[in-house]
């Protein structure tokens, strides 16, 4: 099987033809990849070896593709179905740069007709990453799709809002009533109101100005915080601190699920946001959550509520192009980065 290996801890991309198909288990889906977008967690896997479960290892965990076969007790989905969504990372037949990869039955996508499978190709990592900040981490109830809550007096602080994971953030937190002030940079700020923010702040703008203006905005009525880049807590704890003395419990949620925060101003609570162990057999708990999640997902995706956000094309068809696309994420891509992997 062609498609694109790394053989050892910061080995090199590259294109191979020798790569074992995988074979789905019962409650799988053998997937023929199409677009895949390149995600930081690819880098640091490659550096790093993190959630690596054998080399050589495929990257690529947000994919969109056309199911080409069913295991036998899956009955969600059947051949020939548009699918997306990150299906874990790091064991073999997970990695979507290559002519084939699997998926869970449960936690996969269907694409809708009015996005694009590019465009679904964007949607796993951030969508799903999003959803478990917020609806477990947060406290933030799950919101019914045909009978939303209104919009409430209580603000969500979403640290990253102009990214992709933060965009997600912002557009279901505000389907699940609350109201948004989305850090972000000058170039982003179009971005976060697009998702839906209520209002954003500056990032790089001195920090008790951010505080003084974030303050100013949610009066005293925020009590959760998602940090969508992993390198907030300093920011996120001078943030309790201000608001420590408001009422209610504090939330605190980030993609930083390897450093130990220690109490929190407040005693706020806070939930690491561990997506890499997502569709692995021991990951029973995770699934699960997921599984519940993505039918929400899925409805909200349907009827245009959950929008992809700009992304990038690189390069031509081929595995080639998903390392250039790399490439090009690495050097500070402000949108998502996606690479055609084969024609359908």
């Amino acid at each position: 099987m062609k498609g694109v290996k790394v053989n050892e801890v910061n080995g090199e991309y590259q294109v191979t033809d020798d790569l074992e198909k995988p074979a789905p288990d019962s409650n799988q889906l053998l997937v023929k990849p199409i677009f895949g977008a390149v995600n930081p967690v690819d880098e640091l896997m490659r550096n790093s070896g993190i959630l690596v479960t054998s080399w050589p290892w495929t990257p690529c965990c947000d994919v969109a593709g056309i199911v080409v076969e069913v295991g036998s007790e899956a009955t969600k989905f059947k051949v020939g179905d548009q699918v997306f969504g990150c299906q874990g990372v790091g064991f073999p037949g997970s990695g979507g740069a290559a002519e084939y990869c699997l998926f869970r039955d449960d936690i996969a996508l269907k694409k809708s007709d009015h996005i694009s499978l590019a465009e679904a190709a964007t949607m796993g990592v951030g969508s799903q990453t999003a959803a478990l900040g917020l609806w477990s981490g947060l406290n933030i109830a799950l919101p019914d799709p045909q009978n939303l809550p209104a919009i409430s007096d209580e603000w969500v602080l979403v640290l990253g809002g102009g990214g992709s994971v933060g965009g997600y953030a912002v557009q279901l937190s505000k389907l699940s009533g609350y109201r948004v002030v989305a850090s972000v940079s000058a170039r982003s700020v179009g971005a976060a109101f697009t998702h839906g923010a209520d209002e954003t702040v500056d990032y790089k703008t001195p920090v008790d100005e951010q505080i003084a203006k974030i303050k100013k905005i949610t009066k005293g009525k925020l009590h959760r915080i998602i940090d969508t880049t992993a390198y907030n807590a300093n920011f996120v704890k001078k943030v309790l601190e201000e608001i420590k003395d408001d009422a209610g419990e504090k939330y605190f949620a980030s993609v930083n699920d390897w450093e130990d925060f220690g109490p929190l101003p407040g005693g706020a609570k806070f939930y690491p946001i561990s997506l890499g162990p997502l569709a692995r057999p021991e990951s029973k708990e995770l699934n699960e959550i997921l599984f519940k999640y993505i039918d929400v997902l899925q409805a909200f995706v349907d009827v245009g509520k959950v929008k992809p956000g700009e992304y990038s094309l690189v390069g031509g068809t081929g595995f080639e192009s998903f390392i250039e696309a790399v490439k090009v994420q690495s050097g500070g891509s402000a949108k998502k980065v996606v690479a055609k992997l084969q024609e359908e």
